[in-house]
């Protein structure tokens, strides 16, 4: 149970610090409020008042990255895998061309980082199952060993002893 709640923390921790370096350029690349407001409020990402609140500073002129900005930073406080899709999803892609460099850079990170991560933990896994193996088959080597020279030497009590003796 430690070893999932562990990946999965390691996964969160990875996207989480990457999403959060990358949010200026996330909001630089959405150069118009629509799909991506909609989208957020129709997946429930956001709440009808941020999704209001951010049409209306759009409509007073506030630059469309800086709302986006904001809202990027609501989206950091419950951040998950699903935002992170919706955030990259096709009609996003198509819209706006800028996310898919960044879009790209999750790519890497994911292979980078986590991968790499789990690697090495799925390598150690294997050095330890070896190892311990490998101990395992000696010392029961050992045992067989020891088993067999002591069948093969006769002791006092063995019949052969005392019939070579009489």
């Amino acid at each position: 149970m430690f070893a999932v709640d562990q990946k999965e923390d390691t996964f969160h921790e990875i996207f989480f610090k990457h999403f959060r370096e990358n949010k200026v350029e996330i909001a630089s690349a959405i150069t118009k409020p629509f799909p991506f407001l909609e989208s957020l409020r129709d997946h429930s990402f956001i709440t009808d008042k941020i999704y209001t609140d951010s049409q209306e500073a759009c409509n007073n002129m506030v630059p469309v990255e800086r709302v986006v900005y904001h809202v990027l930073c609501h989206l950091e406080k419950s951040l998950d895998w699903s935002c992170i899709q919706a955030l990259f999803s096709r009609i996003h892609l198509k819209e706006y061309p800028g996310l898919i460099q960044i879009q790209r850079s999750f790519e890497n990170v994911l292979q980078e980082k986590y991968i790499s991560q789990k690697t090495n933990r799925e390598e150690k896994q294997k050095t330890l199952h070896t190892q311990q193996s490998c101990e395992k088959e000696t010392d029961e080597t050992s045992a067989s060993q020891s088993l067999t020279l002591s069948q093969a030497e006769p002791s006092a009590s063995d019949g052969l002893f005392l019939l070579t003796h009489v």
